[in-house]
């Protein structure tokens, strides 16, 4: 099983300066070897984007949410913000065990998975599961059920094989603290 992490490292550099963020993402090769085969998920490349979301009023007087480049607007505490981990498979075969990771930047706060079978983390990427079903301690040490603030990574453990050629997307919104 390879892992591929996502750095959002550079969101910070995205919300402050309006930098691209096309290229944050990076694959975090492991220690898998393969006797004599090159590694099928290497195959799979990632790219990473983000949106900002604006619901604004149309002419007709109806709500229209529009997504924007970072670049082109002016960010703020409290935006809605979109990203996207888009994934295709380069290569001539399949690929099995997917996983994609995801740290969540200090500087955003976690809203939502668009998948439902995403995992999250509240432990700094330690531990995975349902948020529902975590756990963390409060300023007394007391155990609390963890909230959507307490995330900080993603999982997306692919449920199918990723056929040669084909593609997707893996999705979380956030806000800007």
């Amino acid at each position: 099983m390879r892992i591929i992490l996502l750095e959002a490292a550079l969101v910070a550099g995205v919300l402050i300066t309006g930098l691209s963020a096309s290229q944050i993402a990076y694959a975090a090769p492991d220690a898998l070897v393969l006797k004599g085969a090159v590694d099928p998920q290497a195959d799979v490349k990632i790219d990473s984007s983000i949106r900002v979301e604006r619901t604004e009023i149309s002419a007709t007087g109806e709500s229209v949410t529009t997504l924007h480049d970072p670049a082109s607007v002016k960010i703020i505490p409290g935006d809605r913000l979109l990203f996207t981990n888009s994934y295709s498979n380069l290569g001539q075969n399949a690929v099995t065990g997917f996983v994609v990771n995801n740290p969540v930047h200090s500087a955003v706060s976690f809203v939502e998975a668009l998948e439902d079978w995403a995992l999250v983390s509240v432990d700094g990427g330690q531990n995975y599961g349902k948020l529902v079903e975590l756990s963390v301690a409060d300023a007394t040490g007391d155990m609390r059920p963890a909230g959507t603030a307490d995330v900080t990574h993603i999982r997306w453990v692919l449920p199918s094989p990723i056929a040669s050629g084909a593609s997707g997307e893996l999705r979380f919104r956030g806000t800007v603290k």
